[in-house]
């Protein structure tokens, strides 16, 4: 049957409401958006576009498009009688219908007479042997006839039958040969010999449709799909999984804490192919985590701006000092962000950082997120339920052929807080803090010279502790330990040995130890025995035995130093190279200025951070579906003259606009009476007479005779 329907008209007919639904299940339509009617309608009809709409579609309603293709213009009851079972409580007509329904809304289905057919653009996509049914035969077989031939042919030929039966064609030397149900032996033979297989060239022979049918039993596909989504396990102990997860993702934070902070001091070295260099990447992770965990640290840190590359090196970016002053809360958010952004495929991550990497990488991190999102809190999560899940919703998608991609994505998951203890936890979608605790600037000194932070420190003392001590250890009760070298560089910074004790006292909460007291001494009272000032450069020596051991160092005769006066150097060397030698000699230089003045330390170098790239603008579809109603219609005259054939015959009313011999346009209720090529003789409603209306002159048409009519204009 051909139906009258067609793309263009049903995109036509539609109320504002009704694309405003089309425009948002199929957002590729409204993006630009469209200026009319026509460009929308073309735009629909591309198989461009309707492969996307059918990728939005879930395995049912997936299934349900497919049957449609195969067994073209269908009744729903028709439909249902080769997808749904008497036997079986699920998928029921209702979601049949509601599948259908679907199809409507998105105009990848086509409804007249209540007959459903799939517009040709997706027909195409779909390919030529939907369910896996040949085209209809040119003289088809019934049922008695295609058992009789089963049963000359054998059950030989039915296991050949067998292995066609859900993909039609096969390939077969010479299929185009003569043969003789009397002569052939081969089950090939056999088969075509009684017509139950049909060669279609010299190498291809195809399983009839109605032979695939029949011995299906009426069934299109091997088993019917799930018009809902694989149920998620019932809700266990919620409240024990965010509070673990909330101990994942505050590990998180200080963890690229950590990571930021090594990153500055190392400045790893950047490779020309893209990425960082290993060995510095291991060097900078060794203290923030170990394997996949201290991997997915770096890469989120280049995923949310918080380092880059230049040609230094990889450093922090401006982004990172924003970042450390940010909330507990904001901080993790933004690594929830960042790791769906991640380019990197799941479980491939290394230190290839900002090389090329696959679009499908943050797609299936994202599919897991969103798959996350549907569950409740506290909800157990395995791998194998994610996978069938995705599965069900983009039957499409290649899903089982990246098991291993979707395994290490819900690893990641764990290891930034969005699961616990096996379980969705409440990070996956809260934007409110859920309890993140409060920062503190308590510290305990031990007599081991370490520090402990027993929780997250503000901004401002975990920046003066980092200058004080090194880290040793990650984890929010972090351990730094004080040394030499840490202490001189805090006096390098400007501090003083009183401004160090001062920040002891007022954030230690167990006292001072002696040792660290007696470290701190030692420390100030080498620290600017010798000093350097420019000029060429310029040293000053308090000791006139240090002098003499410098003039005479191996290790300084690159400096070019010569005496100037008792207590004076002087050096053709710049200043900073003056005291990278010295620091290396073991000695505690100090830089000044031209002045005499104590330099401190030049703010650390920073890469520029990377400004995200915006998403692309999308339309507003209810505007657009505004918009596009608001205009006139386009001329479909097939769809006109099918309804107006159909008025005739049912002797309804119709309203009709036709444009006049002045060009004026005129809408009338009319009957119709006579329909010819060129013309209709109609009688007028209300006793207005017989009108002769020219038919390419009618501008739409509209039935209104009865309320069973759909009332949907032909215009």
């Amino acid at each position: 049957m051909t139906s009258t329907s067609t793309l263009a008209s049903v995109i036509r007919s539609m109320d504002t409401d009704q694309m405003t639904r089309l425009l948002d299940l199929r957002p590729d339509l409204a993006n630009p958006a469209p200026r009319s009617l026509a460009e929308l309608a073309e735009r629909a009809s591309t198989q461009a576009s309707a492969r996307a709409a059918l990728d939005r579609l879930n395995a049912w309603q997936h299934q349900v498009a497919v049957a449609i293709a195969a067994l073209g213009d269908v009744t729903a009851d028709d439909l249902g009688a080769g997808l749904l079972r008497p036997d079986a409580p699920s998928p029921s007509r209702q979601d049949l219908d509601a599948a259908i329904d679907h199809l409507l809304d998105q105009v990848l289905v086509l409804e007249d007479d209540d007959r459903l057919h799939l517009v040709g653009a997706a027909a195409a996509v779909l390919g030529p042997a939907p369910a896996g049914l040949a085209p209809a035969s040119a003289t088809p077989m019934d049922d008695e006839e295609i058992d009789r031939h089963l049963t000359e042919a054998g059950p030989r030929a039915g296991q050949v039958l067998q292995r066609l039966l859900w993909t039609p064609s096969g390939h077969v030397p010479h299929a185009r040969r003569s043969v003789d149900a009397a002569t052939a032996e081969g089950p090939v033979d056999l088969a075509l010999a009684h017509r139950l297989l049909h060669p279609i060239d010299d190498e291809t022979v195809v399983l009839p449709r109605e032979v695939a049918l029949h011995l299906r039993h009426g069934a299109l596909f091997p088993r019917a799909a799930l018009p809902q989504a694989p149920a998620w396990p019932r809700p266990v102990a919620p409240d024990r999984s965010d509070s673990a997860a909330l101990g994942t993702a505050l590990e998180a934070v200080s963890a690229m804490s950590a990571l930021l902070e090594a990153v500055e001091t190392i400045i790893p070295g950047r490779l020309a192919s893209g990425g960082m260099a290993k060995r510095d990447a291991t060097r900078a992770l060794s203290r923030v985590a170990r394997g996949t965990t201290g991997w997915l640290y770096l890469a989120l840190a280049v995923s949310a701006g918080l380092i880059a590359a230049d040609g230094r090196g990889w450093l922090p970016t401006t982004t990172a000092d924003h970042w450390r002053e940010t909330s507990l809360w904001d901080q993790w958010r933004s690594l929830r962000t960042a790791w769906t952004m991640l380019p990197q495929t799941p479980g491939s991550l290394s230190n290839s950082l900002d090389a090329p990497a696959p679009a499908t990488a943050r797609a299936w991190r994202q599919q897991v997120l969103a798959e996350l999102a549907t569950a409740e809190p506290g909800t157990p999560v395995t791998l194998d339920l994610v996978i069938a899940r995705i599965a069900w919703r983009h039957p499409t998608w290649p899903v089982e052929e990246a098991r291993s991609e979707l395994t290490a994505a819900v690893a990641e998951c764990a290891m930034v807080g969005l699961t616990a203890l096996g379980s969705r936890s409440s990070l996956v979608d809260a934007e409110d803090d859920p309890g993140m605790p409060e920062r503190q600037e308590s510290v305990i000194l031990q007599s081991d010279l370490t520090a402990i932070a027993p929780g997250p420190l503000t901004p401002s003392t975990a920046s003066e502790l980092a200058l004080l001590a090194d880290r040793e250890s990650t984890g929010v009760a972090g351990v730094r330990r004080f040394t030499a070298a840490s202490l001189r560089r805090a006096l390098d910074a400007g501090w003083t040995g009183g401004r160090v004790r001062a920040w002891w006292a007022q954030h230690s909460i167990s006292g001072v130890p002696q040792n660290l007291e007696v470290l701190l001494a030692d420390v100030v009272r080498d620290h600017g025995r010798v000093s350097v000032a420019t000029a060429a450069s310029v040293l000053e020596v308090d000791d006139p035995s240090l002098i003499e051991t410098l003039l005479r160092s191996p290790g300084a005769a690159d400096l070019g130093l010569r005496r100037i006066a008792p207590s004076v150097l002087v050096s053709q060397a710049e200043p900073d190279a003056v005291l990278a030698v010295l620091h290396r000699l073991g000695l505690s230089p100090v830089a000044r200025d031209a002045h005499g003045d104590v330099f401190n330390t030049p703010a650390p170098p920073r890469a520029r951070a990377t400004e995200p790239v915006p998403e692309a603008a999308t339309s507003d579809v209810r505007s657009v579906a505004e918009s596009l109603s608001a205009q006139p219609g386009f001329t479909d005259s097939r769809r006109v003259l099918a309804l107006l054939h159909r008025a005739q015959a049912d002797a309804s009313w119709v309203e009709v606009t036709w444009v006049r011999d002045d060009g004026t346009s005129v809408t009338e209720t009319v009957r119709v009476m006579a329909l010819a090529k060129g013309a209709m003789r109609c009688v007028r409603r209300g006793g207005g007479g017989v009108v002769l209306i020219p038919v390419p002159r009618v501008r739409s048409a509209r039935e209104i005779a009865s309320p069973a009519s759909s009332g949907d204009p032909a215009s």
